[in-house]
């Protein structure tokens, strides 16, 4: 039934953007250019670092090594092998989708068998640091107090999903195990692995700037033709039942397609910053099926599935802001601690001294293009090499 049901999914989505960009152009436009500016000013140049380490870090040596060492920690809490550990760092660190795309490339090269990587992916993509501390807390919800409980939620609720995820996904077969044998390959020159792996990152980095773009456009045509009318109704009986402002909806359904547009959206909520932090934090919890789309690029040539991510950040969306209450709750106070938006704070104003917005904002196009350049330069270069040879 659904093998049936999911090509006229598609077919029907596709024809909706299509109706979408011949209705409303100048929308659409708008919204592309937005999506465009926050994947080259920001996105591209935060994530192309841990991605570039991402793909060198399985060439590394030490690997084996630190394995070895936090084995008797990951083993019993999440159910993977010690060089899962490096996946949790980077992911925690960097933010979506590094983790997975360690666990792909690990996978790949046979450090992580199936079973781990499948686990990995559940847990380790989430939110980055930076944005939650600064674009979240200070930046939209004006409330930089509120960063730290939010990053502990955030995070907390990404362990307790590990170890869940250690104990519900069970050791499988790799089917194309055959076809999928641990190949020791002569270690590569540094100059090569280098090369490699600015070439692949920027490449991966363009489909996930396509998403973002793509994701931006469907998010404005959804509010256009009204599509999240009837999720809204429901959600906002639901939120009048339980005696709660109802300003957090149409931002949260906003956020369940595109995660940035959804919080700013929600933080517009002036009445009652409890519940934009817990909205917020369902949101970047959950993920938004922009960021699902990118891992999904991640892991598409690789038999990990797409669906336990799915189960495991829709449970997210319930965990964080849970321990998120729970948290307030053991440190003995009202949400009265939350200073009233009479204290606003700019995001511009929290990283004056640090300058690191402005840092983004001036270089990242710069970088963002050089860095194609470069990787366009590589994968010719490559290309002419391996022709010569032949």
């Amino acid at each position: 039934m659904t093998q049936r049901l999911y090509p006229h999914l598609f077919s029907a989505g596709v024809f909706f953007c299509l109706l979408g960009l011949i209705v409303h152009p100048q929308a659409s436009l708008d919204a592309s250019i937005k999506g465009l500016e926050l994947w080259w000013t920001i996105i591209f140049p935060s994530l192309l670092p841990f991605f570039i380490v991402a793909e060198l870090l399985p060439q590394s040596n030490w690997m084996s090594q630190i394995g070895k060492i936090v084995q008797p920690v990951m083993k019993p809490l999440f159910n993977v092998s010690g060089k899962g550990a490096m996946v949790l760092l980077l992911g925690f660190t960097s933010g979506f989708p590094v983790g997975a795309k360690l666990s792909v490339k690990l996978y790949n090269q046979g450090a992580l068998n199936l079973s781990d990587a499948q686990r990995l992916v559940c847990f380790t993509n989430g939110a980055s640091p930076i944005f939650i501390l600064g674009a979240v807390s200070a930046g939209l919800l004006h409330t930089p107090q509120a960063g730290l409980l939010l990053l502990i939620a955030h995070y907390a609720g990404n362990v307790v999903i590990g170890i869940f995820a250690g104990r519900m996904i069970k050791e499988r077969k790799d089917i194309n195990e055959a076809e999928h044998p641990v190949v020791k390959s002569a270690p590569l020159s540094f100059g090569t692995a280098l090369q490699n792996a600015v070439a692949s990152s920027v490449q991966q980095l363009m489909v996930i700037g396509g998403l973002i773009i793509l994701f931006s456009v469907i998010s404005t045509l959804a509010l256009k033709f009204n599509f999240l009318v009837l999720p809204e109704i429901i959600l906002k009986e639901l939120s009048l039942t339980a005696g709660i402002s109802t300003d957090w909806v149409s931002g949260f359904l906003l956020g369940v397609l595109e995660i940035s547009n959804g919080a700013a959206t929600v933080a517009e909520d002036e009445k009652n910053i409890l519940v934009s932090c817990l909205a917020v934090l369902a949101i970047i919890s959950f993920g938004g099926f922009c960021i699902h789309a990118q891992i999904i690029a991640c892991i598409h040539q690789s038999p990990i599935s797409y669906k336990p991510f799915l189960f495991a950040r829709i449970a997210h969306l319930f965990i964080s802001p849970i321990i998120f209450m729970l948290l307030i709750t053991w440190m003995n106070r009202s949400a009265s601690w939350l200073p009233s938006f009479s204290e606003k704070v700019s995001i511009s104003q929290v990283y004056q001294d640090s300058g690191v917005l402005d840092w983004f904002m001036e270089f990242g196009p710069i970088l963002c293009i050089g860095s194609i350049l470069v990787a366009i330069f590589i994968i010719l270069n490559q290309f002419y090499a391996a022709h010569k040879r032949i």
